[in-house]
């Protein structure tokens, strides 16, 4: 028995010091132990208060990751979450760029107001507008000169000749209302006994000079066009009308012997109908083409209305640029210079 007792004192022995040899996984050194207490009733000691870091070496903090924080409510959402979408931002303002200055296009031609008639030659209608807005201007593509044919040089009053330079030269002036002998009128002039159309030269002093030497039948080198598209409504002695809705176009002086057009004839914007000359019946005049627009208004029927402006606007499409309105450095407030005795102007 004896021989028994020693045997498991020493088995005992084996058994606890192989257990002083094992190493848990992830431990570096020895498991930590109660501090000894002599007395075998003692209550064992108090859990940590942290968390017990790592107790296995894996890293973890050995709290459940399950378990929700005190301040996180059941179905809160975190904000924070990177799964979340940011909020996009705002695009930034492109920088402020200085706006391009309009260009400015030169004028291709320039003209008086219209009223402006040349001083002591009538008293004009300031106050116009576009009557005809969306006309082809008359001549097709020659340079042409608004002006009077009386007054300026080589029409009579003015003296002089037809040809000379100073007559083929911007501004532009306007002739409606200007004072003639007949007794042709429109409520639209302040006075009566009037211009009732605008007269247009063409072309250049030398053209001028080469139609002077040019047979009557055989003057064709400046184009006249239709302004719109209509019908030839009646020719005359030297007169052509063209009827387009509610006006009446009547073209003068003509080469009445090389018209391009009969009467009945349906015309269309831009068709030549003849060309530039001076025939008036056996009436003297100079080179160039006398221009009515007649109109049908609701106040006073069909009447004559100023052409100036008109003009004015088909030329500037014409030209492709805008023509320039100049101030008249002379007073307009001459009275009115009838003709001479004997003298009769009829257009």
């Amino acid at each position: 028995m004896k021989t028994w007792s020693l045997m498991a004192a020493g088995l005992a022995a084996l058994a606890l010091s192989a257990c002083d040899a094992v190493r848990y996984p992830g431990d570096g050194g020895e498991r930590p132990r109660p501090p000894a207490t002599d007395d075998p009733n003692a209550p064992p000691p108090p859990p940590p208060t942290e968390p017990v870091l790592d107790p296995y070496g894996t890293g973890e903090t050995g709290e459940d990751p399950e378990a929700e924080t005190p301040d996180e409510a059941p179905g809160s959402t975190d904000v924070s979450d990177p799964v979340s979408d940011p909020e996009p931002e705002t695009p930034a303002d492109p920088p402020e760029t200085d706006p391009e200055p309009e260009q400015e296009i030169d004028p291709v031609f320039s003209f008086y107001a219209p009223g402006q008639l040349l001083p002591g030659s009538g008293t004009g209608a300031p106050d116009q507008i576009v009557h005809a807005p969306d006309i082809v201007f008359p001549i097709r593509t020659a340079p042409a000169y608004l002006q009077s044919m009386v007054w300026n040089f080589g029409g009579g009053i003015g003296g002089g000749d037809e040809c000379d330079a100073r007559n083929f030269d911007y501004p532009w002036r306007d002739n409606f209302c200007e004072t003639r002998s007949s007794n042709r009128n429109s409520p639209l002039c302040p006075v009566s006994r009037i211009h009732q159309g605008q007269d247009i030269r063409v072309g250049t002093a030398r053209e001028c000079e080469i139609l002077r030497g040019t047979a009557e039948d055989d003057r064709m080198l400046h184009e006249v066009v239709a302004v719109e598209d209509g019908s030839i409504y009646e020719i005359g002695t030297y007169t052509v009308k063209l009827r387009a809705g509610g006006r009446i176009y009547r073209y003068m002086h003509m080469n009445m012997d090389a018209l391009q057009v009969d009467e009945g004839d349906e015309v269309q914007a831009g068709d030549v109908i003849g060309y530039v000359s001076k025939d008036f019946g056996g009436t003297p005049t100079t080179f160039h083409l006398h221009f009515e627009i007649i109109q049908n208004t609701a106040e006073h029927g069909w009447v004559h209305v100023p052409p100036y402006l008109s003009l004015v606007a088909a030329y500037e499409r014409r030209e492709e640029g805008p023509g320039e309105e100049i101030q008249q450095t002379v007073s307009t407030a001459s009275a009115p210079m009838f003709p001479p005795d004997g003298m009769e102007i009829i257009e």
